[in-house]
């Protein structure tokens, strides 16, 4: 199924979807999953908020880990505030999950002018003197040279998102690198480019990770994913930013509400 539905306020902004059919979700690193698993558990209730959960020694024993891995998942869930350890007591529930997202597509321009504060950044490659190959969108003319630039994004130090994005050379040398390893860079733009942002257009698509993505991830190859390409004109109908973005499948979601 596809469809294009206007959903920006501000500069001319659409978004494409895309959906396909549910695949198995793949692995991740020992921890991780634990992580993954022991706030599943929290969140239907199976360790109530309040409880003592099971001892480091229990759960060493039940998932057949070292004492090191499970300490590992569980001072994730500390990190979220969603358990606490106390000396000589154990460690007990604070409160359920708000939500297993942990990142929500944006789709409309105030949710694009906004950052996402725990993101963390891990710059991987930098490259100057490009050009995007394959434009996604059929939008705006080509200024080259662009830098590229592909960032992993993380979360309680684990990866969720691998990002590869040109960026206009003039722009980049003017605001500085420093700039686009920040997560609002469309608002960046916005408030750069003199007359601002004239058009950006996002296409959302399912799919499934390959060895690389995979890799990158800490995913198993066949993994779901979903993949965010943007695209950015200003004024003189230049491209001056592309940015593709690969998530989790598990671990993001689209969302908006349909006004009838």
């Amino acid at each position: 199924m596809r469809f294009l539905v206007d959903v920006m306020s501000g500069p001319d902004v659409s978004s494409t979807f895309s959906v396909s059919e549910s695949i198995p979700r793949g692995a991740l690193p020992m921890y991780a999953q634990l992580f993954t698993l022991f706030r599943q558990r929290i969140e239907q209730g199976v360790w109530e908020v309040g409880a003592q959960i099971p001892s480091l020694e229990a759960l060493t024993q039940e998932f057949e880990v070292a004492r090191g891995t499970v300490r590992q998942a569980i001072g994730l869930l500390e990190s979220e505030g969603l358990v606490a350890r106390h000396r000589g007591k154990g460690t007990f529930v604070l409160e359920r999950p708000q939500s297993n997202v942990w990142y929500r597509i944006p789709l409309d321009w105030n949710a694009f002018m906004q950052g996402t504060p725990d993101i963390e950044f891990e710059v991987l490659e930098t490259l100057a003197d490009q050009l995007p190959t394959n434009p996604f969108h059929e939008l705006g003319k080509l200024d080259g040279p662009y830098y590229f630039m592909r960032r992993r994004l993380l979360r309680n130090h684990i990866p969720y998102a691998i990002g590869s994005t040109y960026i206009q050379a003039g722009i980049y040398e003017a605001l500085g690198r420093e700039a686009f390893e920040k997560p609002v860079p469309l608002r960046l733009l916005n408030d750069y480019l003199p007359k601002g942002i004239a058009k950006a257009e996002q296409t959302i698509r399912a799919g499934v990770a390959d060895l690389e993505t995979a890799r990158l991830l800490g995913l198993a190859t066949g993994s779901p994913i979903m993949i965010s390409a943007r695209s950015v004109i200003d004024h003189k109908e230049r491209l001056v930013y592309e940015s593709i973005g690969v998530f989790r499948g598990d671990l993001v979601e689209v969302h908006s509400i349909i006004q009838p």
